[in-house]
Formats: C-alpha cells, structure tokens, sequence
C-alpha cells in the first residue's frame, strides 16, 4: 500500500464485525491511519466532518448502508467535488450492505487489505432529495445508493425493531408482511422536468443508483453507479400477492413483468403526495412531496 496514503477508520461501534475486523486490519494497515468509533445515531456523519479538516487521503467506512449514508451526507454537505474529497474506502460490516453488492465487495479482511495493494479508483453517482422533514422545514439529504417514497418509509421504521445480523433479510421480509396488507396506497404525481410519468395510487416510487436495497432485492435491474441517472421504479397498484410472486425475480436482480410496474431513466424527479412516507439508505427522513436528483461523480470509492 502506497506510504502516502493517510486513512482515517470510520467505525459502527454497534457492530461486533466491524470492530473485530478492523483490529484485524489495523495489524496489517503500514500506513499512517488514524480509528474513529462511532457513539450513536449522526456520530458517523459528525466524524467524515470533522475528517475533512485534518486531510486525510482515504475514509474507510466499517458499517452497512446507514453509517455510508451518514458519511455520504457529511461529504455532500462539504460541497465540494470528488476529487477535492477523500477516497472512500467500504469494508460491508452492516445488516444489509446493499451499496456494497455494486462493486461486489467482500465483508472480510484479507479483501480489504488487498484493496489497500492493489485496488483502483471509481466514481459513484449519488443523489439528492429535496423534502420538508418532520419539523416542517425544507431540508436536502442525500443518498449513496435507493430513496423510496410509499412503503419502504414505513418499512425504514419497523425493521430496526427485528432482529438483525444474519437474519437481516428475513427481518426486512417479516416488516414487508406485516406492513404491506394494511397500507393504503397514497395517490401520487411523479414529474420529470419534461412531463408526467405516472399519476394515481402507488406502493412505492423507488429511485435507484444502485440496483439493490431491502437487503438484497434487486429493485433496479437497469441502475448503473456510473450512468448519470437514476433509475425510478414505480409500484404502483401491486398487492402483497404481487409481491410474493415476483419475489424471486427481485432476489436474481430481474425486471419484474407485472403491468402495474413501471422503469424510467431519470436525472431530476418530482413526487406530488401528501403523507408519503420517504426513506433514504434505509433511514427513515420525512414525508410529503419531494425532489430527487442525480449528483454525477459524487465520490470516489477504492475498489476491487
């Protein structure tokens, strides 16, 4: 690993993978580096600030898509390009790591370590969302790889309350079918800036840069991290039958052949609705209408 490199460790203290491996990965790391744990729910975001003062070359993130998202939020806030910014360094140590699935990045040390010798560099794409969040003020988040406005809100909510680690998935399938029966579709207005796409009830709209989320439901066949556009999928009259039936479509990453579904291409997307629960990264930020929009080449990441 190049003598140059200054790394600064990001780690979920919730997670017991992430801190056994990296004590693992500080053995090995020659570099100079310094280790950040993380103290609760923002401290993730509040550190990749605080990082950003002290130059740094490289982040490395230990956690799943919640502690990128913070970090990722950190970074876009900062305003300033991909290559004004460190690169990020992703070790997956979270209950989903959906993010992690588009580069194919593995969840153990010697990966990593290898990244370290020999790994390139790519840019991600990344999102922005333009919302009034829960204290009525107009605020921007941001997203690394899904925001969905319908269901997967709710979803955000409930899934933290299950069991997580290797029963993840199982726990994001339990929050689907406890949720999906009884909720009542909201009528929705989606708009790009050339015209509308779909009007009426909807399950979910989802905007994808990478193509998993839900703890590995490929939701989006079509999204690319390097495209310049996000991938927006309506699901609109779709029943918990619907679901069940395309359920393993989703889990081999397929386009779901159903007519109440519905792909788009998009770099700027408006959502009419008033009580539309949003979700980014699996966090749960605000309802209502909202824009969302393509950040082309937001990060670099370090990468196999």
């Amino acid at each position: 690993m190049p003598k140059t490199m200054r790394i600064a460790f990001i780690i979920n203290a919730n997670s017991r993978k992430a801190r056994n491996e990296f004590a693992t990965i500080r053995a090995q790391t020659q570099c100079e580096h310094t280790s950040y744990f993380t103290s609760g729910i923002g401290s993730a975001a509040e550190i990749a600030a605080s990082c950003l003062l002290k130059n740094y070359s490289h982040l490395a993130v230990f956690g799943g898509d919640g502690t990128l998202n913070e970090v990722f939020n950190a970074l876009m806030n900062s305003e300033k390009s991909a290559d004004e910014l460190p690169i990020m360094i992703i070790h997956p140590c979270g209950t989903g790591n959906d993010f992690a699935r588009n580069f194919n990045l593995k969840d153990n040390p010697e990966d990593f370590i290898q990244r370290l010798k020999t790994g390139t560099i790519h840019y991600t794409d990344g999102g922005s969302i333009l919302f009034k969040n829960t204290n009525d003020r107009i605020e921007t988040r941001y997203f690394m790889n899904v925001m969905d406005v319908g269901l997967g809100g709710l979803i955000a909510q409930r899934v933290n309350k299950y069991r997580r680690g290797i029963f993840a998935f199982l726990a994001y399938q339990r929050s689907i079918l406890r949720t999906m029966p009884f909720y009542r579709k909201q009528h929705v207005i989606v708009k790009t800036p050339e015209a509308e796409i779909y009007a009426g009830p909807a399950m979910s709209i989802v905007l994808a840069n990478g193509k998993w989320f839900g703890k590995g439901l490929g939701v989006a066949p079509r999204a690319e991290v390097l495209s310049g556009r996000l991938q927006c999928v309506v699901l609109a009259r779709v029943s918990l039958l619907d679901y069940l039936l395309n359920l393993a479509s989703m889990l081999r990453c397929r386009t779901i052949r159903h007519p109440h579904v519905h792909y788009y291409d998009v770099t700027s997307i408006i959502i009419e609705g008033e009580h539309n629960p949003i979700e980014a990264d699996g966090e749960y930020i605000g309802s209502g209408t909202v824009k969302i929009s393509v950040i082309p080449k937001a990060l670099r990441l370090l990468v196999g």
